[in-house]
């Protein structure tokens, strides 16, 4: 029987035993059936990645094939950091607007901030619509014992604002 003529080791190919010990190392099923390769890691991206295979388009390349496997997950995992850095922007812009645009809770006010913050509303409310109304002011969050512990002074510091601010007007 002649001797096999040695291989180059660089272009050796791993055994088979390798070759299932690496695709159980990094969780990789190769399904023999339809010739794919499943990332076990992330089953649920419904990805298949197709083994490399030789020049003469018949032989299985099974290590370029588990670094194949391996790059695709990469790259599908940086595309699942780049998706979480995006929702992870809209969350912060939401966080920074949100103060500016959602009215703060009135509910903890009391005393001369209580006074102030509902003088500030009743002013708000006038200039929208023609009075204010307790239901509006139960929306924006405050409490019917606040609104009737405070109104009295509330609208008071109210009416000396505009009468402020309609002095500076016309002067």
């Amino acid at each position: 029987m002649p001797r096999q003529p040695a291989q180059d080791i660089s272009k050796a190919d791993i055994s088979e035993s390798d070759f299932k010990y690496q695709l159980k190392l990094h969780s990789l099923a190769y399904l023999p059936n339809i010739r794919r390769f499943l990332d076990l890691m992330h089953p649920k991206a419904g990805r298949h990645i197709l083994p490399v295979m030789d020049a003469t388009g018949r032989r299985m390349m099974r290590n370029a094939s588990i670094h194949s496997c391996l790059a695709a997950r990469s790259a599908y995992e940086a595309e699942l950091a780049l998706k979480a850095r995006a929702e992870q922007n809209k969350a912060d812009l939401a966080e920074r607007l949100a103060p500016a645009a959602i009215a703060p809770c009135r509910a903890d006010l009391d005393g001369p901030a209580a006074v102030n913050q509902l003088a500030d509303d009743f002013v708000l409310q006038t200039t929208r619509s023609d009075g204010v109304v307790y239901v509006d002011l139960i929306r924006m969050g405050w409490t019917g014992a606040q609104l009737k512990q405070h109104t009295d002074a509330a609208r008071i510091v109210a009416q000396r604002r505009q009468e402020k601010q309609m002095a500076e007007v016309v002067a």
